[in-house]
């Protein structure tokens, strides 16, 4: 007869295992599950949840006269982005604040890494994004941002 506490024991382990299965860790699905986080942050505003996604070392390229040089680090790249977002919550109302759309999304896997390329822009503004996304840990996360705009001209070419 096996004794109570190694039943309890074991349904324990066999709960927590499952629930491990069910929900993955951010980013260590896909890297286009990782785009999808990574835009449904900005639509929500949510720092915490972009976050996550980033290496520690990640570096960007923003589009932001107050940033025309690369952005060395995951903090460094938050602490742009807070202000930002919280501009925008003022200006609009939540919980989806922005209503990006990654376009003409391309994933190429190379190995242990990808780039992802997509547009979130309007009519008016191309929004360019390219993510440099690796695998580290058995997760992925984002290691370059490169973001760029670029607004058509009024005859719309």
């Amino acid at each position: 007869m096996v004794p109570k506490l190694t039943i309890a024991i074991v349904a324990s382990f066999l709960v927590s295992v499952a629930a491990c299965t069910h929900t993955p860790r951010v980013g260590c699905d896909s890297p286009a599950r990782l785009v999808e986080r990574f835009i449904a942050g900005f639509n929500h505003l949510d720092t915490n949840e972009i976050k996550e996604l980033f290496a520690e070392d990640a570096t960007a390229f923003l589009p932001s006269p107050d940033h025309p040089t690369r952005v060395e680090g995951r903090d460094a790249i938050i602490a742009i982005f807070e202000p930002m977002f919280a501009a925008e919550r003022k200006r609009h109302s939540g919980p989806d604040y922005l209503h990006f759309q990654a376009r003409s999304l391309a994933i190429q896997l190379r190995g242990g890494a990808a780039v992802a390329t997509f547009d979130i822009g309007t009519s008016e503004v191309y929004s360019r994004r390219t993510l440099v996304i690796e695998r580290r840990s058995g997760c992925w996360r984002i290691i370059h941002l490169h973001a760029s705009n670029l607004r058509m001209s009024p005859s719309g070419g």
